[in-house]
C-alpha cells in the first residue's frame, strides 16, 4: 500500500512538470511590452529628478558668484570711493572685471553657470552704487524667484 502510493505520487509529479514546463516557452508579447513601458516610465522619472538636482546646484552655484562679485565690488569701493561705472553684462572681460581685477579686488571674476541666453550677470552703476542683476532656474533660494529679475545691491 505505501509503495502504491509512492508510485501513485510520483505519477503525479512527472505529470504536473511535464504540464508546466509544456505551456511556459517564455514571455508574451504583452508582457514584454508591459515591463519595457515600466523601465521607460522609471527611466523618465529619474531623468526629470536629475535636471532638477542639476538646476538647483547651478542656482547654487550663481548665488555664490553673485556674492563673490558684490563683495569684490564693496573692495574695490572701499579703496576708490565708488563703483566701476558700467551698464551690461559680466562677461570676466568687460569693463568692470578688468577693473576689479587689477585694483585686486578679486583675482577672476566669474559668470553664470551656464552664461547663455538670459543666463547671464547683468551690472549696472553709476559710481554711487550697484545693482546686479541675475536669473534662476528653480525657486529653491530664500528670498529669491523664479526667473530674472532678481537683483543684489549694496
Amino acid at each position: 500500500m505505501v509503495s502504491e502510493r509512492k508510485n501513485q505520487c510520483a505519477i503525479i509529479s512527472r505529470t504536473m512538470k511535464k504540464n508546466f514546463f509544456a505551456n511556459n516557452h517564455g514571455f508574451t508579447l504583452l508582457e514584454l511590452m508591459v515591463s519595457i513601458a515600466i523601465i521607460g516610465i522609471l527611466a523618465s522619472l529619474m531623468y526629470i529628478n536629475i535636471a532638477g538636482v542639476r538646476a538647483k546646484n547651478r542656482d547654487a552655484q550663481r548665488m555664490i558668484r553673485v556674492n563673490e562679485i558684490a563683495k569684490a565690488l564693496n573692495i574695490y569701493n572701499t579703496s576708490a570711493r565708488l563703483y566701476p561705472v558700467y551698464d551690461g553684462n559680466i562677461t570676466s572681460a568687460d569693463a568692470v572685471s578688468l577693473a576689479l581685477e587689477t585694483a585686486g579686488a578679486i583675482s577672476d571674476v566669474p559668470v553664470d553657470p551656464m552664461n547663455s541666453g538670459s543666463y547671464v550677470f547683468g551690472y549696472q552703476s553709476d559710481g554711487s552704487d550697484f545693482t546686479i542683476s541675475f536669473c534662476l532656474e528653480t525657486d529653491t533660494i530664500q528670498g529669491y524667484a523664479k526667473g530674472c529679475g532678481n537683483t543684489i545691491k549694496p
